[in-house]
């Protein structure tokens, strides 16, 4: 039972009992016989990969929606119908026109669907290529150095090195060097390489972070050598594990909200369109089936009855018609080009949109869950407060330190006398030369280069300068001339003075590090002297002795210990990281005149390289001062410079707290890694707009409360019993607890969380009905990033697999950027439902008009080519233009829009079937007046010389060959003349100038309608019509091809349309104005009586705070 406990958690094993449940042997490793046996057990070492979704079967499932759905079926009808159709070749063509547009829009928009499909394995491939492809591996007592990884079993021997990645999960049994670190930042999120050793973790359940000795598949070794067993290979690794997730979250992914009501209004529409055509041809049968009824039976007498096929073709094809005009065939090109529009404007706002539907989901998000570090904050450590000993030995003095980037001339040290003290510049010198990292500087801006915390180190040196003002002014100045080529001339002045001898590298035993310096120029009698940083209560505990203000050094008294301490208490409790500076100049005889050759065989050289000797070395020195950091996301750099003047790697590190006793203490530096300036407004617009946020972090619980506080999440005085809760805490509620805290709608913050947590709370979120945003960087991440409603990668610090299974990527890393989207969704939303509803409202128009055609007898005055033509291109332009409305100044004001909401209101169908009623009446009025009347309303219409006929003989036109005595004209169009050989055919051939009547007012009608859609409630005479020249434009190339067919010969007869005199383009106009009058009439009646309440959340107290503070951290 033992051993299969230890098989299954092997960081809870000592390193004995780890090779005993393995099998295996240091010496020999495993043999060749037990390797394929355990690959016959296990398998090969890599991740498996589901079988892809066949192509056919992606093109296939492109079809599977209703519109398109009724659209095959149109378009087969209509090749049966062009098939069957009789008549000239040019009526042929012409029929064939309209099934081969319809396919060519389906297959457009298959390709699309297959090809966004088609990117969806790219998450898991990237994954794949995390893997390490080689491992040095010790088999039958040989060491393989280039051993294939695929090729891996459990309780293989492998060995590692610094820049290895790790084949596969390891348990780690021997440290070769005296530090190994390992860089798991995409694994565990952890931004420092973590220190790992090989003693048993006590927790068996612990988190991935705290299992010190073990090394994952995926992640690499930074720094130092060691040899580990192999414990679990391909799906059984953490990153295996993840896959597995990634999978399953793939598996759970909806549709948008946008989606499922498109969708809903396809099988709505679907219905409709059944029954309108079920009911044109049952009001119609008449004209093609007459029934004689046998005497005496209520069966009819088929023999007597009569059908004719022709007319039944017919007015089959009034009902195809119907289709066509019932569907908004632009619809989902212009949804697409609106989307990808709207990701063009984000992107310039730094968020770069992955997938097109997730921008309009965006409008609706209800939570958004965040990190910490990166996002909330700027991931820039900087110094924050500096406390040293005062004069009297037994009290601190504190200074604060302004500034939030690694730029020094962006901050001070406040309260600075004239020129530093001699403690004060002891504590820039440890600071400068104890320190692995460097400034650069790079178009203006300043980077740090190493650690972050050391990076912060090195600007408090710049921000102190050196004990000589005037040398200090020099530095400064020449820092701003030239930043690129000196951007730490203070440093440099310091790292002058002290030729750097040994480095005794951080280890998490004395939680400190040291160098061993030589001043310059160097006399017998200046001797070396020991710099040491590192945490406070380990460096206080190594120090004798402190140094005052001018340089004084006297014991440590308990007083002086006592104020200390309470400074460190004071610190942390404002979620500071604390670092204690110290130095030893007295130094073991030894130390004292070493030189720097690690080569020699002299006394010096021999105690350096017995790690044992370290805490010796480090023992009664000066304390000079703390510092404090607020982040303790910020790595400590192991990397050790290899030239001659540094001390290499040390072999034995439990010994270096011998070297750094008897210190002096100097002083306490305070760091934080601060709020980035413009996260506390994003907070504020967060409130206003009803979106709460839920901070998920792998920092501690204080510092991840603190910043809350600071960025307004919480309240300064707020009881977070409530709100703020560790991982660990979360996991241990029951499922049915965790659901009533999220569902309280507070903000929340969560510490020291796991990715499973952040799966489980997205999971939890979306079953309580929100739509919740969820930011991510590393692998670990990428599960919760497919699973939420929106997924947001890092740009910055963001691993690829982190970015493929996003729905949106922020170029800054930046919180802010995510409102700032969350804005931008809300308003294309509204830009959206605007086109959606003015092609709806043109759609219900068209169909109108094919209906009362229908119901009353007329002449067919709108032929389906046509439709297409006014669906697809007219329409396009204007429809797409309304996606450039500018955004409602209010639109962060409002409450989330409620997935659920319906895209068409019933007052909005009341409103657009009003509309739309007109639509259908003024087409076919206009075909009606042009067939009855020479003139209306005062415009002449008898230029053309046409025929004008009864009501009676236009609404019975198919009775023409029995009336007696008819005529009917030939009339002119232009420069051409319509003529037709049987007077009947005036009402089939000749009625092409009526239908181009009836087009043309449709298409002028929509233009108009487009302008009534700049707002949905608001008049023309608030939104004023040229608040969006796109707009005009979009109306001006409409109707430019509405004249292209209109007055191009050939494209006339395709379309079956003929040119228009002027007087024949102001009766378009009389017909098609009226639209914009009844809807300003409907929207003064749904201002009055159906308006949309606006919902503004109260303030809250922290985004007070937040407002005060904001210009303070602006102006840091």
């Amino acid at each position: 039972m033992m051993a299969a406990a230890h098989q299954q958690s092997p960081w809870i094993a000592t390193v004995e009992e780890v090779l005993s449940s393995q099998k295996t042997s240091l010496a020999q490793g495993l043999s060749s016989e037990e390797v394929a046996r355990r690959r016959e057990q296990y398998g090969t070492n890599e991740l498996q990969k589901e079988p892809g979704t066949p192509l056919w079967k992606l093109v296939l499932s492109q079809f599977d929606d209703m519109l398109v759905k009724i659209l095959l079926a149109a378009a087969l009808v209509s090749f049966v119908l062009a098939y069957l159709e009789e008549g000239s070749a040019e009526e042929g063509i012409r029929a064939y026109i309209e099934p081969l547009v319809i396919l060519l829009i389906l297959v457009l928009n298959a390709i699309v669907g297959v090809w966004q499909e088609s990117n969806a394995e790219k998450a898991l491939e990237a994954l794949k290529e995390l893997q390490s492809e080689h491992a040095k591996v010790l088999r039958d007592g040989k060491l393989i150095p280039d051993l294939p990884a695929r090729e891996l079993v459990p309780g293989d021997v492998v060995e590692l090195a610094a820049g290895d990645k790790v084949p596969a999960d390891i348990r780690l049994v021997v440290c070769k060097t005296a530090t190994l670190r390992a860089e798991q930042a995409s694994l565990t999120g952890e931004p420092q390489a973590v220190l790992k050793g090989t003693d048993a973790v006590a927790d068996a359940n612990c988190e991935l972070q705290s299992k010190e000795c073990m090394l994952f598949a995926g992640t690499a070794v930074a720094s130092g050598s060691g040899i580990g067993i192999v414990t679990s290979i391909g799906m059984a690794t953490e990153i295996g594990k993840i896959q597995s997730q990634i999978q399953e979250a793939s598996q759970e992914e909806e549709d948008t909200p946008l989606k499922q009501k498109l969708d809903q209004f396809g099988e709505l529409l679907a219905k409709v369109i059944f029954w309108i055509c079920v009911t044109v041809w049952l009001i119609n049968y008449h004209h093609f089936l007459t029934l004689r009824w046998a005497p005496g039976s209520l069966l009819p007498d088929w023999a007597a009855s009569s059908f004719n096929l022709a007319k039944c073709t017919y007015y089959f094809k009034i009902a195809v018609a119907l289709a066509v005009a019932a569907i908004p065939e632009g619809l989902p090109a212009v949804i697409t080009t609106c989307l990808a529009l709207g990701t063009r404007k984000m992107a310039k706002k730094n968020a770069i949109v992955r997938k097109l539907p997730s921008v309009e989901t965006l409008g609706c998000t209800t939570v958004i869950c965040s990190d910490k570090t990166g996002t909330l904050t700027t991931n820039q450590m900087s110094v924050v407060q500096l406390s040293l000993l005062s004069a009297d030995g037994s009290s601190m003095r504190h200074y604060e330190v302004t500034g939030t980037t690694y730029n020094p001339d962006q901050g001070e040290v406040l309260g600075l006398p004239g020129g530093l003290d001699t403690c004060m510049s002891h504590i820039a010198e440890v600071c400068a030369v104890c320190n692995e990292s460097k400034l650069d500087c790079s178009e203006g801006t300043f980077t740090g280069v190493g650690a972050p915390t050391e990076a912060s180190l090195k600007v408090l040196t710049e921000k102190l300068g050196t004990p000589d003002k005037a040398t200090t002014h020099k530095l400064v100045q020449q820092r701003i001339a030239d930043a690129a080529a000196c951007a730490s001339p203070v440093c440099e002045w310091y790292d002058a003075k002290l030729q750097r001898l040994a480095l005794l590298e951080f280890d998490r035993d004395r939680k400190s590090m040291g160098v061993v310096a030589r001043q310059t120029p160097y006399t017998r009698h200046s001797g070396n002297v020991l710099l040491v940083k590192g945490a406070a209560e380990c460096v206080l505990e190594r120090c004798d002795r402190i140094m005052l203000p001018e340089g004084k050094i006297v014991k440590l008294t308990p007083a002086a210990r006592a104020a200390v301490l309470e400074t460190v208490d004071d610190m942390a409790g404002n979620a500071l990281r604390i670092l204690a500076l110290a130095r030893k100049t007295d130094l073991p005889p030894p130390l004292s005149g070493f030189d720097g050759d690690m080569h020699g065989n002299n006394a010096a050289t021999k105690l350096l390289q017995d790690a044992s000797k370290y805490a010796d070395i480090e023992s009664g020195m000066v304390f000079l001062g703390l510092a404090g950091l607020h982040n303790t996301a910020c790595q400590q750099n192991s990397t050790v410079s290899l030239s001659p003047t540094c001390f290499l790697l040390l072999q034995d590190a439990s010994k270096y707290a011998d070297i750094e006793s008897g210190m002096v203490f100097l002083g306490l530096a305070g760091l934080r890694d601060p709020p980035r300036p413009e996260v506390a407004d994003a907070i504020r617009d967060c409130t206003n707009a009803g979106i709460r946020v839920i901070v998920i972090t792998g920092d501690n619980q204080a510092t991840a409360e603190a910043i809350c506080r600071m960025i307004g999440v919480f309240d300064d005085n707020e009881d977070l019993s409530e709100h703020s809760f560790t991982g660990r805490q979360f996991n241990e509620m029951g499922e049915a607890q965790q659901e009533a805290l999220l569902r309280k709608k507070n903000n929340l913050v969560f510490s020291r969380a796991e990715p499973k947590h952040k799966q489980d709370i997205v999971r939890l979120l979306k079953r309580c009905g929100d739509v919740a945003a969820m930011t991510g960087d590393g692998v670990n991440d990428a599960p919760a990033l497919k699973l939420a409603d929106i997924g947001v990668a890092m740009g910055i610090t963001g691993t690829e697999v982190a970015k493929e299974a996003s729905d949106m990527v922020l170029a800054d890393d930046n919180f802010s950027t995510i409102v700032a989207a969350v804005a931008e969704g809300r308003s294309i939303y509204n830009n959206m439902k605007a086109f959606i509803r003015y092609m709806i409202s043109s759609n219900i128009g068209e169909v109108a008009s094919i209906f009362l055609t229908a119901i009353l007898g007329l002449p067919e005055g709108l032929i389906p080519v046509q439709l297409l033509w006014v669906n697809l291109v007219t329409d396009g332009p204007p429809a797409t233009a309304l996606g450039f409305n500018p955004a409602d100044p209010d639109i962060m004001q409002k409450p989330p829009r409620d997935p659920e909401e319906q895209l068409i209101t019933p007052w909005v169908f009341v409103r657009y079937m009003v509309v739309g009623a007109y639509v259908g009446a003024a087409t076919v009025g206009a075909f009606v007046v042009w067939y009855m009347c020479d003139s209306f309303l005062g415009i002449d219409l008898s230029q053309d010389g046409h025929t004008p006929v009864s009501w009676y003989q236009l609404s019975h036109w198919e009775a023409c060959p029995k009336w007696h005595g008819f005529t009917a004209s030939s009339y002119t169009a232009g420069s051409t003349t319509v003529s037709f050989a049987n007077p009947c055919d005036y009402f089939t051939v000749g009625r092409t100038k009526a239908s181009t009547l009836s087009l043309s007012v449709l298409v002028a009608i929509e233009m108009f309608n487009a302008y009534n859609a700049l707002s949905e409630d608001n008049s023309l005479l608030q939104v004023r019509p040229w608040s969006n020249p796109w707009l005009a434009l979009a109306t001006v190339v409409s109707l430019g091809l509405h004249c292209v067919i209109l007055y191009v010969p050939f494209l006339a007869q395709v379309f079956s349309i003929v040119p228009l005199s002027l007087n024949e383009w102001l009766l378009v106009l009389l017909f098609a104005l009226p639209v914009i009058l009844i809807d300003e009439l409907l929207k003064m009646l749904g201002r009055r009586f159906f308006g949309v309440k606006h919902v503004v959340p109260t303030k809250r107290a922290s985004q007070v705070q937040a407002e005060q503070q904001a210009p303070k951290l602006k102006a840091a």
